[in-house]
């Protein structure tokens, strides 16, 4: 008897369960071994930082625990752009092989935006945005109206000179022209400037790579943003974008209403509405759910409205109450602001020895921790009654208590901010339109613009000054009697909603869209045309009119007519590039002694 070779024997078939575990366990354990698919390589990483893992994240440019990942990369990337863009175009012809030199420029500017956002956290930005800058505007509208208000006379040289050399009289400026310009040179030394404050004598020394950095925030700063922010078509479009998109319901309406009114023959009856008596429990039943779900919509909102105000006023109170500790830690060696900072760069001269004003947090309620020496007493006609002063009564022993060289004293209270009355001011400088007569003082302000000289409204138009004004004294004393605690608020929401880390990702985000729109700098576009521009600034005036609620809207006017014309007075002062540009200038120059306040320090003693 012969046995079957192995291969001739059968093998039962496996059954259909066992073959799916099997290809289950397997595919289990490829999905187990199989590595995390690798992070994309950003513009960033390939050339900042070459030499570091593809997996690897970047290293954090801001080192405050407040700047979130996302600032982070929108700044990462704002700068690879802006290198790629300016230096490496000439670099690469130079040679291709160096991928050292945009690492070593990276570094620098590192360096600079932590000295930055340190010189950030310690200035108060609070008297910036609520005192100085409204201030600022209202002193522009003013010049401006003034400027305006000299034209065609013997004020303006015979009537020869024109709006910009009338602005520029009122206010030179060392950096901008009559016409408009801005001198690059003024830019380049102040950006000079913060770089020697920023980088450590080590960093500094190198004019290479210091010339370099200089030079591309140059580019962006004085070709690509200041002359585009100057055009009046780019506030206006720039407004637009800020109030949304424009809600076509009204216009439509009103189309649709003309169209009809065309349409309807003149001999048709109008139509006559008939309301029914009749009674009805259902009728009923809708009109009281219909006001119970309006109540209760109502009292929904006040609740929230006030569990936020509550909210609010905690935190507030809650800031408030931070300072005075932070105050006792820091008095009794050396006062607020004095200490010099770390150097994050190893060197004993860095970037932070001069003095800076250390707030109790973002937003606290103190301008200014350092106080003003005493005034040396005046000086006394002898010795004699300087002794006499000094010298303690026969038969008492000098007290060391009592000398006035360790008399301990007092510094005064630090006087309240107050941030309510600057913009105050400026809202009454816009609602009060210059005045309408020909024979305006040329000391005054100016005749109405281009729109109201064409459409001159009546005298009607002015009524409402009275109004403004009373409204505007009213809301003063309101805000001197709320002055404390305004002087609180206004910091916290400024910090809490305008400086957040989230808002200023999305501006760092505009910014490098707007710039570099396809990862290059943009192709300067064409600017509008004169009827473009005109109708821009037209949608911007109704647009204004319609956000202005009804019962407000009394306050532009009482008239149709008369808010139109106070909304184009209140828009004139933006109308020329000219005056834009020392405005911009102005606002530049208020920013860098906020920040750097030994810019505004003469050298020479």
């Amino acid at each position: 008897m012969t046995t079957a070779p192995p291969s001739a024997r059968r093998i039962a078939p496996r059954s259909i369960q066992s073959f799916a575990s099997s290809t289950q366990s397997r595919d289990k354990s490829v999905v187990a071994t199989r590595p995390p698919p690798a992070k994309p390589i950003t513009l960033a990483k390939r050339l900042l930082f070459p030499t570091l893992p593809a997996d690897a994240d970047l290293p954090p440019l801001l080192v405050s625990p407040a700047a979130a990942p996302e600032l982070n990369a929108e700044l990462y990337d704002f700068v690879a752009l802006a290198l790629r863009a300016f230096v490496n175009p000439w670099w690469t012809k130079i040679t291709r092989y160096d991928k050292e030199f945009l690492p070593e420029i990276n570094r620098i500017l590192t360096v600079v935006f932590r000295a930055l956002e340190a010189r950030f956290f310690a200035a108060d930005l609070s008297p910036l945005v609520f005192r100085d800058l409204p201030t600022l505007l209202t002193q522009h509208w003013t010049d401006y109206r003034n400027a305006q208000a000299k034209l065609h006379t013997s004020y303006a040289s015979g009537g020869a000179a024109t709006l910009p050399q009338l602005f520029h009289q009122i206010q030179p400026h060392m950096a901008v022209s009559a016409e408009g310009v801005i001198d690059p040179v003024y830019v380049r030394q102040a950006v000079d400037h913060i770089l020697k404050a920023c980088l450590s004598p080590e960093d500094y020394e190198p004019e290479t790579e210091r010339y370099i950095v200089r030079e591309v925030v140059l580019k962006v700063v004085v070709d690509n943003v200041l002359p585009r922010i100057t055009q009046p078509w780019f506030i206006h479009k720039l407004m637009l974008d800020l109030m949304g998109p424009e809600n076509e319901n009204h216009a439509a309406a009103d189309t649709e209403s003309m169209s009809q009114e065309d349409d309807t023959p003149a001999d048709r009856p109008p139509l006559q509405h008939r309301s029914s008596h009749h009674f009805s429990f259902q009728a009923l039943a809708i009109y009281f759910l219909s006001a119970v779900q309006s109540v209760s919509g109502v009292c929904l909102s006040i609740l929230h409205a006030y569990r936020q105000a509550r909210e609010t006023i905690r935190k507030v109170n809650q800031s408030k109450d931070l300072q005075p500790s932070e105050h006792a830690s820091t008095s009794g060696t050396a006062p607020a602001g004095r200490e010099a900072s770390p150097n994050p760069s190893g060197g004993e001269d860095g970037p932070f020895t001069p003095a800076l004003p250390t707030p109790a947090f973002p937003g606290s309620l103190s301008v200014s921790q350092m106080l003003p020496p005493p005034l040396p007493s005046p000086p006394s006609e002898s010795g004699s009654s300087n002794a006499s002063t000094t010298t303690p009564p026969p038969g008492l022993s000098p007290s060391p208590s009592l000398s006035p060289a360790t008399a301990p004293t007092t510094p005064p209270p630090t006087p309240i901010p107050n941030y309510t009355l600057p913009p105050l001011t400026f809202l009454l400088t816009l609602l009060t339109p210059p005045p309408l007569s020909p024979h305006t003082s040329p000391a005054s302000f100016s005749p109405p613009s281009a729109l109201t000289s064409r459409t001159a409204p009546p005298p009607a138009a002015h009524t409402s000054l009275t109004t403004a004004r009373a409204l505007t004294h009213v809301l003063t004393l309101l805000a001197s009697l709320a002055a404390p605690f305004l002087a609180r608020l206004l910091p916290y929401l400024l910090y809490a909603h305008a400086l957040s880390a989230p808002a200023l990702a999305s501006g760092v985000r505009s910014a490098r869209r707007a710039l570099f729109p396809e990862g290059w700098p943009a192709v300067a576009p064409p600017d509008p045309s004169p009827e473009e521009q005109a109708e821009m600034r037209a949608r911007v005036c109704r647009r204004v009119r319609e956000a202005v609620p009804g019962p407000l809207a009394l306050l532009l006017g009482p008239t149709p007519e008369s808010r139109a014309a106070t909304v184009d007075a209140a828009l004139a002062p933006l109308d020329s590039q000219a005056c834009n540009a020392h405005l911009v200038v102005f606002i530049l120059d208020l920013v860098l002694l906020t920040v750097f306040p030994e810019m505004g320090v003469s050298e020479e003693g």
